[in-house]
């Protein structure tokens, strides 16, 4: 019996929807619609080796769960059917740590991603985007209008902060985009034998070792005032980083700070250009900024599934699973849920309980960079705010593909028009 009082069913036997993703490579409406469609009001679906969770309340409380484990360096060999397979990622890497090791590390690291730590780069990254925003709009007379792609042009913003934050100059935008491209090549297929990408994955990992090694070093020898600095001095109790945390924490900021931020600029662009209205209203309210930001995310997330796989044996919903199980937390359908959320799949610059999506996880493995992402995004807007009076779509959403781990537009060309 479970603590309902009801019987409790092994999660392998029950009778349960199948989401097989029929589609191709379905847009990001027509891919939650078929989620939607299979699981037909179940809170769970059986999916590729293991199980699909879609309910807000079942996501949050299964991220909040200490018996399930970070997978998402196992999916692809869990897709190839392996049973017990090794991470891919690096066993030091703090995107996947657990345990004892993850919240000293969570600990000595937190004080420098603080919302009030964050809040000091805002000038930084007012300073990278007000002549990028405004040299979109300066070739054309007051009123007129201008033709830019939104991906191209901020591509390297996420690049330019994430460089802001270790005091590393623009000469490394380049090498720190690939890396973080790289970072993800390790999660992106399911397939064996590709050398090529394995090559590259290596070589870019060793380079990027080294790399940090030697710009630890530097900062170790003269301390500056950017944040790899402060994690140096960090003192808790006696207890530092190491030398390999340090590196290990670098990588993870290039991981999951670039090429998410990237994600998410377009997603929120592509939202926008979707219904002027929330321009205008933007435009006189900018205290509305934040939450269209907060629904941006809830709507267009760019990794929409949390992969776990079961520690220790669980029971949830009257279903039990096993150690090895795999679950797959569905942080956008979560996001979509009407029991939560009124008018799921409307944009509200309103929205009271915006802040309630799981764009950024829950529990221990809440995203380390939400407020470094939210500050991003919200000077990001802001600046365009006061650069251009209007936006509008200038040609189709280019979607990346479907099965992407981390996803968004591809392309995103608007026109604008300025001050």
């Amino acid at each position: 019996m479970n603590d309902d009082g009801f019987g409790v069913t092994d999660a392998s036997l029950a009778d349960l929807p199948t989401y097989r993703m029929s589609l191709d490579d379905p847009g990001p409406e027509a891919f939650l619609d078929e989620i939607a469609r299979t699981a037909g009001g179940s809170w769970i679906v059986r999916w590729l080796t293991g199980y699909l969770v879609v309910s807000h309340e079942d996501v949050v409380a299964l991220l909040r769960d200490r018996r399930l484990d970070q997978a998402a360096g196992k999916v692809p060999a869990l897709i190839r059917g392996e049973t017990d397979p090794v991470s891919t990622l690096p066993a030091d890497d703090l995107l996947i740590a657990e345990g004892d090791k993850h919240t000293r590390l969570r600990r000595l690291v937190g004080p420098a991603f603080s919302t009030k730590s964050i809040d000091t780069l805002r000038p930084g990254m007012r300073a990278y985007l007000e002549p990028l925003i405004g040299s979109a709009s300066a070739a054309v007379a007051e009123g007129g209008q201008a033709h830019v792609d939104i991906v191209e042009l901020m591509s390297a913003y996420p690049v330019a902060t994430i460089c802001q934050l270790l005091g590393v100059g623009e000469e490394m935008w380049e090498d720190f985009s690939r890396w973080a491209e790289s970072h993800f090549l390790i999660l992106k297929s399911s397939e064996e034998g590709d050398d090529e990408r394995d090559r590259r994955i290596a070589n870019d990992a060793a380079e990027l070792e080294s790399f940090c090694i030697e710009l630890i070093e530097e900062r170790r020898a003269a301390l500056r005032g950017d944040l790899l600095s402060a994690l140096i001095l960090e003192n808790q109790d006696g207890d530092r980083l190491s030398t390999d945390e340090l590196v290990s924490l670098i990588r993870s900021m290039i991981a999951a700070g670039i090429d998410t931020t990237r994600n998410q600029i377009g997603s929120l662009m592509a939202l926008l250009v979707d219904d002027p209205s929330i321009w205008e209203r933007l435009r006189v309210d900018r205290g509305l900024v934040s939450t269209v930001v907060e629904e941006s995310l809830r709507l267009l997330n760019p990794i929409r599934i949390a992969m776990r796989t079961v520690g220790e044996p669980l029971e949830h919903r009257g279903l039990r699973f096993e150690t090895g199980d795999l679950l797959a937390l569905h942080l956008s359908a979560a996001g979509r849920d009407p029991d939560v959320f009124d008018s799921p799949d409307r944009l509200d610059p309103a929205r009271v309980n915006a802040r309630s999506h799981v764009a950024f996880s829950n529990g221990v493995h809440h995203c380390l960079g939400a407020a470094l992402a939210r500050a991003e995004l919200q000077e990001m807007l802001s600046v365009m705010l006061d650069h251009w009076s209007g936006i509008a779509a200038d040609g189709p959403v280019v979607w990346k593909h479907a099965r992407l781990p981390v996803w968004g537009a591809e392309h995103l060309p608007i026109a604008v028009t300025s001050v």
